[in-house]
């Protein structure tokens, strides 16, 4: 399965996570329309690329698919759809890869439970492997390494209970989105036909009249408290793309050569905090280790090391959000980032300290 999840992508936007995977024939990227919802553009890395943004391309609230535009310089390995006359069995052993709660590029094996499971009008796949919040958008494998099935949803408080959409739905949705001229369009829940950008008007299906959702058009807006996006303004100030970094709505995430920084608001206590994961101890230097991190935080301000079983971070004090002030806040976090480079580099260097394996 190895060359197979090379061309599978995590999926990222500001209310969630999702899987996608690419098909090179159409030079599309194929997830569930629940993961990009709201969404004319995401954040997607793969296993040989890192984060970048993305265009949607079409939005399918009937069949619960949306396709996104493969990026330009990046390669993918071939995955093909089965053929329209595959024939799927009840006991066929099938593979599920996604990256349920954010544990990246999971393969779960089983079966097919049931080959044709209707509900609302549409025969799904029912299966055993274990399909979690995450998976969604997911290819479902068979044992000749066809996609035969889109992961899709689970049933609520069930036990290994999940459900794909057949790829053949997935291959006539492709057919009819090319035939629409490949321009950003949205099929109509009511009539299935395929409405354009150009088409939409008023908010109605030209074709029904079937009101549709405008989101799916628009895009949603999101909403940020004065506080995150004072934050997401000295983050830019600071070079950083907002979209590439942003890992929810008020949380951010810095991803640089070995380290993890996280900046989070919290609502509830009005709370700015920052913290770091520098690196991890080692077997060895540990009382040097200990000594030099304690000389340091009486140097530091407004920052303390810590070590968390044996991964060793940096931390600032917390900003209540009345005293979060953009000025000072600004230079609180290009010295708090900088100072996260440097340590990490002498505890690894001259520490025997151990660096960490980001996932990106």
């Amino acid at each position: 399965m190895t060359h197979i999840e090379n061309a599978i992508v995590k999926i990222q936007n500001p209310w969630g996570l999702g899987t996608g995977f690419c098909l090179n024939r159409y030079n599309l990227i194929v997830t569930n329309r629940h993961v990009i919802q709201g969404c004319r553009k995401v954040v997607i890395n793969g296993e040989t690329f890192k984060k970048r943004t993305a265009r949607v391309l079409y939005a399918d609230p009937r069949f619960d698919l949306a396709f996104i535009e493969k990026p330009e310089g990046i390669s993918f390995p071939d995955l093909d759809l089965a053929p329209m006359d595959r024939q799927l069995h009840d006991g066929e052993p099938i593979t599920a890869i996604g990256h349920p709660f954010g544990l990246q590029y999971t393969n779960t094996q089983g079966i097919i439970s049931k080959a044709a499971r209707k509900q609302n009008g549409i025969d799904y796949i029912q299966t055993d492997a274990a399909i979690n919040p995450g998976n969604s958008g997911g290819p479902l494998i068979s044992q000749d390494g066809y996609v035969v099935g889109v992961n899709t949803f689970i049933m609520a408080n069930g036990q290994n209970l999940g459900f794909s959409l057949p790829w053949t739905y997935l291959q006539k949705a492709i057919d009819e989105f090319l035939a629409s001229g490949r321009v950003y369009s949205v099929r109509c829940q009511s009539c299935s036909n395929i409405v354009t950008e150009d088409q939409f008007k008023n908010g109605y299906c030209p074709f029904c009249g079937e009101k549709m959702d405008s989101e799916d058009f628009s895009g949603k807006d999101l909403i940020l408290c004065e506080t995150s996006k004072n934050v997401e303004q000295i983050l830019s100030k600071l070079g950083y793309n907002i979209d590439l970094i942003r890992n929810g709505k008020d949380s951010w995430e810095i991803l640089d050569n070995n380290i993890s920084i996280h900046i989070n608001y919290i609502p509830e206590n009005e709370y700015v905090v920052a913290d770091s994961t520098l690196c991890t101890l080692s077997k060895n230097n540990i009382a040097r280790v200990y000594a030099y991190m304690l000389k340091e935080n009486a140097k530091i301000p407004r920052m303390a090391f810590s070590v968390d079983n044996n991964y060793i971070g940096l931390s600032t004090s917390c900003i209540k959000n009345d005293d979060f002030h953009t000025d000072t806040a600004e230079e609180l976090y290009n010295l708090f980032i900088n100072y996260c480079r440097r340590f990490a580099n002498i505890l690894i260097n001259r520490y025997g300290c151990l660096p960490i394996d980001i996932d990106e």
